[in-house]
């Protein structure tokens, strides 16, 4: 699901989890019943460590708060690849085709799940999307990586997949050393004169420990919304939604 070539049932994860529950609660809701006495032995044996349920009020332990918010519509941890891409992008578009080679470092978790061998080769939307290298190649064409892209098939265009070939991707030393736990990712882009440019970024934009700011929300919630409602409606709710704690 998560490695190698990825299909389209990776997107169905929760939604799939999501329709079962409602499934289960409506037929409980009509009177099926199921293998009580199964449930019923196990539980008796479980020997929970916990028999008594308690509410934690302490705001400062509430998941929330530590949760990720991804500003582009990939595989999460692309973020700090897709938005190196982005800074570098108004220096590098229009030498696209002089490029050499680029390079990326990040850690060898990231390496395993988005840098493999299938994902310098997609054939599929979901692989795509959970591409490093096709995902820095638009980020650095495009300025941004957005769902109209890959909607447009933009990851197999020529530009893009000749900047794939010249990527490489290897375990950043400097950063599990600064950053054990971390996502973020260095990109160094060689032309072919010999001269470089380079970006880090070590905690990436929606980050628990760097939240996206308004514009980044806006901008992404315009990008999926504008296709669907139009730029006049997409306006409005979020205006709506800007309001909301004074209605």
């Amino acid at each position: 699901v998560n490695s190698g070539a990825i299909s389209m049932m990776k997107a169905m994860g929760f939604s799939a989890g999501a329709v079962d529950a409602l499934l289960v609660t409506r037929l409980a809701a009509n009177g099926f019943t199921g293998p009580s006495g199964t449930l019923e032995w196990f539980a008796a044996r479980a020997n929970p460590a916990q028999t008594v349920a308690t509410v934690d009020l302490d705001l400062g332990s509430y998941r929330l708060p530590r949760v990720a918010f991804k500003r582009f519509p990939i595989q999460i941890e692309l973020a700090a690849v897709a938005e190196a891409g982005s800074k570098l992008s108004a220096s590098v578009r229009s030498r696209g085709a002089a490029i050499r080679a680029i390079r990326v470092e990040t850690y060898p978790g990231i390496i395993e799940r988005v840098a493999d061998a299938d994902k310098f080769r997609p054939q599929t939307r979901g692989t795509a999307d959970h591409s490093l290298p096709v995902c820095l190649a638009m980020a650095l064409l495009d300025g941004d990586v957005t769902l109209a892209q890959f909607e447009q098939d933009r990851w197999r265009k020529p530009d893009v997949m000749d900047l794939v070939r010249k990527t490489t991707v290897t375990p950043a030393a400097a950063l599990l050393a600064k950053m054990p736990g971390g996502r973020g990712a260095s990109v160094d882009v060689e032309f072919e004169d010999g001269s470089t440019l380079s970006e880090t970024v070590e905690v990436p934009e929606g980050d628990a420990k760097r939240p996206m700011s308004a514009a980044s929300l806006e901008a992404k919630f315009m990008n999926a919304a504008k296709p669907v409602l139009g730029p006049k409606r997409s306006a409005e709710v979020m205006a709506l939604v800007s309001r909301l704690e004074t209605l």
